[in-house]
């Protein structure tokens, strides 16, 4: 029997907020600044850094403020949901992108108002250059990390592939659920490669 979209939405809503907890408890358990990734994310001999691309300063990223740090990142990730749950209830799209931009300009305010100030800053910081994205996984993940993204992405991609072709999605929705079932796709190929590099590392 075809599930309807009532059911999904309740299905979303009740395990995100289990399955983000459970995650989150991990990282908040086993991350260290020298373990994060980021385009503005620089890690130094001693300390890590994060500087915009557009600003000279830096902010230092330490144990004491690496989990507000990480909630804050995580929260492009609920901007995502909250647009596709929005979307699916409405079935606007001018409403789920007024509801996800709101959400993550808010997100931003408190982020550069709460905890950059906080943060110990560095005048005129010097940007050092950058590993690729592939050896920063490599360096910072473990290698049973790495073989949970790549059985879990294209579970997830064929999962999104069938939750679309059961409910009939058309247009917008469609296209949005394609390209999210792509990107997850390449992502795991991707930490393929990822794994390879860390097995010649070692």
């Amino acid at each position: 029997m075809i599930l309807s979209n009532s059911i999904y939405l309740k299905i979303i809503i009740i395990q995100f907020p289990l399955y983000y907890n459970f995650c989150m408890a991990n990282k908040k358990k086993y991350i260290s600044p020298s373990q994060l990734n980021g385009i503005s994310v620089y890690h130094e001999q001693k300390r890590t850094v994060y500087s915009p691309f557009f600003s000279s300063r830096g902010y230092v990223i330490s144990e004491n403020n690496i989990r507000e740090y990480i909630s804050y990142v995580q929260s492009y990730l609920i901007a995502i949901i909250l647009f596709l749950v929005s979307y699916i209830i409405y079935r606007k799209f001018w409403i789920s992108a007024l509801l996800s931009l709101a959400f993550i300009a808010s997100t931003i305010f408190i982020f550069y108002r709460n905890f950059l100030s906080k943060a110990n800053v560095i005048e005129d910081y010097r940007k050092p250059d950058k590993d690729s994205f592939v050896q920063r996984q490599a360096n910072s993940m473990k290698e049973k990390d790495i073989w949970t993204i790549i059985v879990c992405s294209p579970l997830l991609s064929l999962s999104i592939l069938i939750h679309s072709w059961l409910n009939h999605y058309e247009g917008f929705m469609f296209y949005m659920m394609i390209f999210i079932a792509v990107v997850s796709l390449i992502y795991g190929i991707l930490h393929i490669i990822v794994l390879v590099r860390k097995k010649k590392n070692l």
